[in-house]
């Protein structure tokens, strides 16, 4: 989680400014998608209250859009960079929905521009850390209509285990997880935040494993030199101290973390 204003605004300009359409594409060809059983409970925030509108901040490419469209809600997607909305709005195309409707709109999470007590559920995937807490605190109660909930979802590299620790290290991902963190949702608008946790696993190649790194903001925002470094570190780890060969499927650890609070 990343808790310096200055270093988190440098690193969101990654995504925003610097990644083209070609990179997004990347981004969303290889980032995990997420867990039926967060999904649902996105979807079905609580008994008899099926979450029909949904607004959904921070949406990147759509990797959770298309999940929540599939599942019957009409969603309005957020998302601030121009090459991940284009590709989020290729990748959700009508065709390839079960059902649920889709609007985008380029804006900030903190200041959407839409109408407030619209949504059943507001939620974020994997982008919280990109967010002006505070702001985006008070832009989630205001778009949610009275009992709707809040929804914060993320993946992490499940870095329990230590060769999985080494490698986030080595790939220098920063959305390892913080156990005991909540997001900062007022008391007064919200009820208590409900956390939940999903193990998992993913099957990926070492050649997966790179193009996953370079999807990273991390890695988006250093420079060549940098990037020759790590991608060494990386062949190191692992064709010699793992010993994967080209092409061998490797099972990686995620832990899927859901944060939701329903509105007072």
């Amino acid at each position: 989680m990343i808790t310096d204003d200055a270093r988190r605004r440098r690193l969101a300009e990654a995504f925003a400014a610097d990644a083209d359409v070609a990179q997004a594409a990347e981004y969303d060809a290889m980032r995990p998608g997420y867990p039926a059983e967060a999904v649902e409970r996105i979807l079905a925030p609580g008994p008899d209250r099926p979450a029909g509108r949904i607004v959904e901040l921070g949406a990147g490419t759509g990797i959770l859009t298309r999940a929540l469209l599939a599942g019957g809600a009409d969603v309005v997607a957020v998302e601030p960079s121009p090459s991940m909305a284009e590709v989020l709005r290729a990748t959700c195309a009508p065709a390839d929905v079960v059902s649920g409707s889709l609007e985008v709109v380029e804006a900030r999470a903190e200041d959407t521009g839409l109408g407030a007590g619209r949504a059943d559920v507001v939620v974020a995937a994997q982008a919280w850390h990109w967010f002006d807490p505070r702001a985006a605190a008070a832009e989630i109660a205001r778009l949610l209509a009275p009992g709707g909930t809040a929804a914060v979802v993320s993946n992490h590299l499940d870095v329990s285990q230590p060769w999985v620790h080494r490698l986030a290290r080595i790939m220098r991902a920063g959305d390892v997880h913080r156990p005991g963190w909540t997001p900062p949702l007022a008391p007064a608008a919200f009820e208590p935040v409900s956390t939940e946790h999903t193990d998992w696993t993913r099957s990926l190649t070492p050649d997966g494993i790179r193009r996953l790194a370079t999807t990273l903001s991390s890695w988006l925002s250093a420079d060549e030199a940098d990037r020759a470094r790590r991608r060494a570190n990386l062949d190191w780890y692992l064709d010699e101290h793992l010993g994967l060969a080209a092409g061998e499927e490797v099972e990686l650890p995620y832990l899927t973390v859901l944060h939701t609070a329903r509105r007072r």
